[in-house]
């Protein structure tokens, strides 16, 4: 009977702590009654999508265990005196940093950091509001650039603009987004915290970085850019983050959450089953 409750329990915090995995499993399986499995299900799968995120996964995972985040964290810190600063250079890391790296990753680069640096302040009560306005921010911010999102890559080259003109086009648009998103953030944080060193739970010891590991990670950081701008095949990457890490530190591939990972093979067959329903097809103009 204990065993039984035990199992039980942890299968409601498992729900509870991965709710979108769940949801989108459950989605899933329910659209394969109407679509039965067959050999299209194969091509439902965005390897590409799923190598380029199973590989910074890892590249952030060993960042991580490198001791940089703590490194940033503790320089940010160093510059922040309350809660309303730290949410604000944290926002808007994502919204410059979109503007070159696009939004996808400036999201997969910084929500990780955001996180971890809201825990070890121990504000996790900000860890909605920002990791919202974070996306908003990297969308917003990402308008700005042709390379910003790949929606503005393709008017650029529709448009047939020079880079100066879709700057100036773009820029109005995200001047006010960004003043919008700092009046946000200052409504938000109304009742600022103090916020000192001290406080937040970093490692003890200041970690020393592995100088050779940081320039790995980096060169593999910028092999992902080059991944997203579709100059460089994402199998490239993945195999070199595969070798890399393998022959640095392999305990870092048992640090990697890979159920990102399921998750979007679920929402990839609940999708293209809806997608290969008449009704919806139809509507979609889509072909069965």
């Amino acid at each position: 009977m204990g065993g039984v409750i035990y199992m039980k329990e942890k299968i409601i915090a498992f729900v509870k702590k991965e709710t979108v995995l769940v949801v989108a499993a459950i989605l899933a399986v329910i659209s394969a009654f109407f679509v039965h499995p067959d050999q299209a299900y194969i091509d439902y799968i965005d390897f590409r999508v799923l190598g380029i995120l199973l590989s910074l996964m890892i590249i952030m995972a060993g960042v991580q265990n490198n001791g940089i985040f703590d490194g940033i964290g503790r320089r940010l810190l160093a510059h922040t005196k309350n809660t309303a600063q730290l949410a604000f250079v944290l926002v808007f890391l994502c919204f410059f940093s979109s503007m070159v790296i696009t939004n996808d990753v400036a999201l997969l680069t910084f929500v990780p950091f955001a996180l971890l640096t809201l825990q070890k302040c121990g504000q996790e009560r900000l860890m909605v509001p920002v990791i919202v306005l974070q996306t908003i921010a990297a969308n917003l911010g990402s308008m700005l650039t042709p390379i910003g999102n790949p929606q503005n890559l393709y008017l650029y080259n529709l448009s047939e603009m020079n880079a100066g003109e879709f700057l100036v086009l773009m820029l109005p648009y995200t001047v006010v987004s960004g003043v919008l998103l700092a009046l946000t953030i200052f409504v938000l944080s109304a009742r600022k915290r103090k916020i000192r060193l001290t406080d937040c739970h970093f490692s003890e010891e200041k970690k020393e970085m592995n100088k050779k590991l940081t320039g790995m990670y980096a060169v593999l950081f910028l092999m992902a850019l080059l991944v997203v701008a579709r100059i460089l095949p994402y199998y490239i990457l993945l195999a070199a983050v595969a070798v890399s890490v393998v022959l640095s530190n392999s305990k870092v591939l048992g640090q990697v959450g890979y159920l990102p990972i399921f998750t979007f093979f679920a929402f990839f067959i609940f999708t293209r089953n809806i997608g290969r329903l008449p009704a919806f097809s139809e509507v979609l103009h889509l072909p069965v």
